[in-house]
């Protein structure tokens, strides 16, 4: 437990931990000296005013650029009966497996159990390492993903 309450701890939190401790220096200590500019910055926007070019005709250099293509009604016609055809193909697959086969469906609440139960036999345990820790962390927030996927907001006339 305390290991998933340490692992929740956000960069914000503890940026303000060290800020209300008095620990943070303020803009003016953290900057003694000036920066000096950039020379390359300075000779590249001396460039750019000496050029001739209008904002309009940078803007719209690219105005007359195809950028899709048109179809002709042929072209449709041939895209729309392969997509049929492909569906009808795969209407004729059959699939041959054993319905025996498939694993049982897990709700987030059993795997929400399965983690717990693990989390208190690894902390019984004698020198087991952070990664362990981590990794169970990590397979939590993929079943607290999941199960804030799940919700649904109920629609005030299911209350009537």
């Amino acid at each position: 437990m305390t290991d998933k309450a340490w692992r929740s701890v956000s960069v914000t939190t503890i940026s303000n931990c060290f800020k209300s401790g008095g620990f943070s220096m303020s803009q003016e200590e953290a900057s003694e000296k000036p920066l000096e500019p950039d020379m390359s910055l300075e000779a590249h926007w001396n460039k750019l005013q000496n050029t001739e070019v209008q904002f309009e005709d940078y803007v719209t250099c690219d105005e007359g650029l195809a950028t899709t293509g048109t179809l002709t009604d042929a072209e449709i016609i041939d895209i729309v009966n392969q997509d049929i055809n492909e569906d009808n193909n795969d209407e004729n697959d059959v699939d041959h497996t054993d319905p025996a086969d498939f694993e049982p469906l897990i709700s987030n609440k059993e795997a929400r159990a399965a983690i717990n139960t693990l989390r208190s036999f690894i902390e019984r345990c004698d020198d087991i390492e952070d990664r362990v820790f981590s990794s169970l962390f990590e397979l939590e927030k993929i079943i607290d993903k999941k199960s804030a996927n799940c919700l649904n907001q109920k629609k005030i006339t299911d209350f009537f």
